[in-house]
C-alpha cells in the first residue's frame, strides 16, 4: 500500500522532474491548447507532430446520421518519420464501433466536449441516442449485453442519489438543476446540457457523478493531497499503487510539461491563482504542485467513478461526458482508466468534439483570432500526437533529437468528430 506521504513525494519528483479549476473555470476552458506543427515545443524537447493531407474528405453515408458531422480516425507514428494519419471514417461504422466493446467486457466512452458549445452537447445527445439504439439492437443476442449509462463531468459525487431520482422521474428538470446546485458547481449553462439528460431519462439511461466534490477539491487546492483527509482520499483514489506508478510514467512527464505547466503559467499570469474553487481567499498564487495535485485528483475521480461503474456491470458501456482538455494526450482521463481496466481488458476509447488549435497546443500559445481563422480549414492544422523520449534521455540534449531516442507518442484522441452544421 502507497502512503499519502508517498504520493505527495511522488507528485514533487514528477514536478521536479519536468487546472486548478477555481470560480474563475470559463476563463480557463477558453484558454487551452498550441505550439508550431512538427516542432520542439519551447524548452521541452516535446515534438509534436501534425502531418495531414491538403484535403480530407467529407465522410458519406445514406442516412441521415451523415449529413450531421464528419468523422476521423487518428493513427499515430512512432517510427522515425513521425508522420501520423488522419483517415476519413463514416460516422455510420463510427457509431457501431462505440457501441460494441471487445469480447462483451464493457468499456468507456469519452466524449470530450467544449464546455459552451451548443454543437457539442447536440453531437452528444445523439451519439447517445444511436449508441443506444444500437446497442439494443445487440442485446437481442444472447452474447451481447446493452447496459448502457452517462458519466457526467459536471456533476459532483455527492448529488448521485439526485440523479437517481432524476431518471426516475421523480423530480422534474428544475429541480435537478437547483438539487445539484448548478450555478454554483458548474458555471456552464444548464440549457446546453438539459437535451441530453431529458434524452437518458426518456430512455432509462442512468447518470452517474464522476466528479469530485468542490468542498474536497478546494482542500486540495489550500493544503495539498495532504489536507484532504484519508477516507475522503480514498472515496477518489482507490488504486493509491496505481495513483503513484501512473505519475512514474515516462510519457507522463511530456504531458505535464505540454499541457499542465503551460495551462498553470498562464493562469498565473491572467492572475487567478488567488482563490480555491470554494472560494476561499489564498495569501499568495497557489504554487504550482497544489495546482497539479487538484488536477491530477479531479482526473483520478472521474476515471474511477467510469471504471466502477463498469466493473459493476458487467459487459456495460458508460458514455462519459467531459472536457476536451481531460481527454487529450492520454495523460488525463483516459490514461488513467486504462490502468485501472487493463487486467479485465475493458475498451477504452476517446473521441474530441469538434477540435481547435487551443485543444491541442499549449496553453497561451494559440490566440483567439489565429484559434478562428484556423477554423475554417476543419483539422488540417492540429496537433496528432506528442513525441516522447526513452528512459536515461535528457530534454534538450543532441541524443533527444535522434529519430532512436523516441520512446513513444501520444495520439490526440482515438477519433475527432466535426459538426457538419452550425
Amino acid at each position: 500500500m502507497v502512503s499519502l506521504n508517498t504520493l505527495c513525494i511522488i507528485i514533487t519528483l514528477t514536478l521536479a522532474a519536468s487546472c486548478t479549476l477555481v470560480s474563475a473555470l470559463s476563463t480557463r476552458r477558453e484558454v487551452l491548447g498550441s505550439a508550431v506543427r512538427s516542432a520542439t515545443a519551447a524548452g521541452s524537447g516535446v515534438l509534436v507532430s501534425s502531418s495531414l493531407p491538403s484535403s480530407l474528405p467529407i465522410a458519406n453515408a445514406d442516412d441521415d446520421i451523415s449529413s450531421a458531422f464528419s468523422s476521423y480516425q487518428i493513427y499515430p507514428d512512432a517510427s522515425s518519420k513521425l508522420d501520423p494519419k488522419l483517415t476519413s471514417i463514416d460516422p455510420n461504422k463510427l457509431t457501431q464501433i462505440l457501441s460494441k466493446t471487445s469480447g462483451n467486457q464493457g468499456g468507456a466512452v469519452w466524449l470530450g466536449e467544449h464546455h459552451n458549445s451548443v454543437k457539442d452537447h447536440k453531437l452528444q445527445a445523439q451519439f447517445i441516442q444511436n449508441i443506444y439504439q444500437h446497442r439494443k439492437q445487440l442485446g437481442s443476442s444472447s452474447k451481447s449485453n446493452n447496459k448502457m449509462a452517462v458519466g457526467l463531468e459536471m456533476i459532483q459525487v455527492q448529488f448521485q442519489p439526485v440523479l437517481d431520482r432524476y431518471i426516475a422521474k421523480q423530480i422534474s428538470d428544475e429541480e435537478l438543476k437547483e438539487q445539484v446546485q448548478w450555478e454554483k458547481r458548474w458555471f456552464w449553462s444548464f440549457d446546453g446540457y438539459l437535451p441530453i439528460f431529458q434524452k437518458c431519462r426518456e430512455l432509462n439511461i442512468p447518470l452517474i457523478a464522476l466528479n469530485v466534490d468542490s468542498e474536497d477539491l478546494g482542500l486540495v487546492e489550500a493544503n495539498g493531497l495532504p489536507g484532504l483527509p484519508r477516507d475522503k482520499l480514498q472515496k477518489y483514489v482507490p488504486d493509491p499503487n496505481g495513483f503513484a506508478q501512473f505519475a512514474r510514467n515516462r510519457y507522463y512527464k511530456t504531458y505535464v510539461d505540454y499541457v499542465i505547466s503551460p495551462s498553470y503559467e498562464l493562469h498565473k499570469e491572467m492572475g487567478i491563482l488567488r482563490t480555491t474553487i470554494t472560494g476561499q481567499l489564498l495569501e499568495e498564487d497557489m504554487s504550482f504542485a497544489r495546482f497539479f495535485s487538484g488536477r491530477i485528483l479531479w482526473d483520478e475521480s472521474m476515471a474511477s467513478n467510469a471504471y466502477r461503474w463498469v466493473v459493476d456491470n458487467p459487459g456495460g458501456l458508460i458514455c462519459c461526458l467531459v472536457g476536451a482538455d481531460h481527454v487529450k494526450f492520454t495523460g488525463g482521463i483516459t490514461g488513467r482508466f486504462q490502468r485501472m481496466a487493463k487486467e479485465q481488458q475493458l475498451d477504452c476509447t476517446s473521441v474530441i468534439l469538434n477540435p481547435t488549435l487551443i485543444d491541442t497546443r499549449p496553453s497561451g500559445s494559440v490566440s483567439m483570432l489565429s484559434n478562428v481563422a484556423a477554423l475554417a480549414s476543419g483539422p488540417n492544422d492540429l496537433t496528432l500526437q506528442l513525441r516522447y523520449l526513452k528512459e536515461g534521455v535528457a530534454v534538450g540534449s543532441e541524443e533527444s533529437r535522434l529519430p532512436e531516442s523516441t520512446g513513444g507518442v501520444l495520439a490526440l484522441a482515438d477519433y475527432l468528430v466535426l459538426s457538419n452544421n452550425a
